[in-house]
């Protein structure tokens, strides 16, 4: 009972925070929001809701990538903050200045998550032949701890040991993996169907729904940096430092 009011708690501390981030934090929802309202600005502008032809011919328009990846560098800088801006408002910081995080812990979680990570793919390169399917599976399970040492570097903590953040953090890695999916995969679902239902409709319920759809990539970030925040926070506070 214990362990389940534990992950029920979590479970509503995520959805308050992801959600609550609107009222309390509109600037970190805008580094997202702003971006992707603007590529259905031109994805209106080139006619992409006129049909499904339409929607095929303007989907490969350079005008829409170029706003494409101002969307996604938007939505990761998001993620980030969103999870940083709760840790400073529970821990203190900045949350948008970048002096506060511990790079070497973020830069050495990067770099052996991605290694590690990776082992799988590197097999072939020195045998020649494909890696057993055993070789990636563990490779990735090993590689996850090293997800908290990029958090730690991120929130700037660097007093959390690092063995306790490789050893000890598996239980609240498994937190985050269910958090993780929980809002962000029906908000993904959610923001394919908002460019279906905008096929063919008036132009009034087209920009009704885009404006919609970018409130809801907003959330999709806000969830994630909320998913990250509550795992990491639950470790921090039951690990001795």
């Amino acid at each position: 009972m214990t362990v389940l009011r534990a992950l029920g708690g979590a479970i509503a501390d995520y959805f308050r925070l992801a959600f609550s981030l609107f009222l309390v934090g509109p600037l970190v929802v805008a580094l997202v929001v702003v971006p992707e309202f603007a590529q259905h600005i031109a994805e209106i502008h080139l006619g992409m809701f006129d049909s499904l032809a339409a929607a095929k011919i303007a989907g490969q328009d350079p005008l829409r990538w170029a706003f494409g990846y101002a969307k996604i560098a938007g939505l990761v800088l998001a993620f980030i903050a969103s999870a940083r801006f709760w840790w400073c408002r529970k821990h203190g910081g900045r949350w948008y200045d970048p002096r506060q995080f511990a790079w070497g812990r973020l830069l050495l979680g990067f770099a052996l998550f991605m290694a590690i990570g990776s082992v799988g793919e590197l097999v072939p390169l020195f045998t020649g032949t494909k890696a057993p399917i055993a070789v990636p599976i563990v490779a990735s399970l090993l590689s996850l701890p090293f997800l908290f040492v990029m958090l730690a570097g991120l929130f700037g903590d660097r007093a959390t040991p690092l063995k306790a953040l490789i050893l000890q953090s598996w239980p609240w890695l498994l937190l985050l993996a269910l958090l993780l999916p929980l809002g962000f995969a029906p908000l993904s679902w959610l923001h394919g169907m908002n460019h279906r239902w905008a096929l063919g409709m008036p132009d009034i319920a087209v920009w009704a729904l885009m404006m919609f759809d970018a409130l809801v990539v907003g959330l999709m970030a806000s969830s994630v940096g909320a998913a990250m925040f509550v795992a990491y926070d639950r470790f921090h506070g039951r690990t001795p430092r």
